[in-house]
């Protein structure tokens, strides 16, 4: 069962660099870990947010010069990553369950997010 769940989502760990555009984010993400990962501006990830273009590279959105390789691993928890965005780029992420419209629990691992029910 665990191969056939790798083989659909793919589970693979994606890195994001700095000329890596928000569209190859999200459509790695959404390979790998069967879900959306929302990018945005800002750290504001509230009501009234704007979310980041999907052409924007991370280098175009940080507020910083100097950035890292972010490494999102199926055993990170949602916290994880949008801790990483936000100490390493200064910008906001949400990570959704599958149904599109509620936000993934910030304990639970991103290879359970798929298969989480709200």
């Amino acid at each position: 069962m665990k191969f056939l769940k790798k083989l659909v989502l793919g589970l693979e760990d994606v890195d994001v660099t700095g000329n890596m555009h928000v569209r190859t984010l999200q459509e790695r993400f959404r390979k790998s870990f069967g879900t959306e990962i929302r990018v945005y501006k800002t750290l504001n990830t509230g009501r009234g947010a704007k979310k980041a273009e999907s052409a924007a590279t991370f280098a175009s959105l940080a507020n910083s010069k100097k950035l890292g390789k972010i490494e999102i691993k199926k055993n990170n928890t949602v916290d994880d990553i949008e801790d990483q965005f936000k100490e390493q780029l200064g910008i906001g992420i949400q990570i959704m369950l599958p149904d599109g419209e509620t936000f993934a629990p910030n304990g639970l691992k991103l290879k359970d997010v798929a298969k989480h029910e709200v």
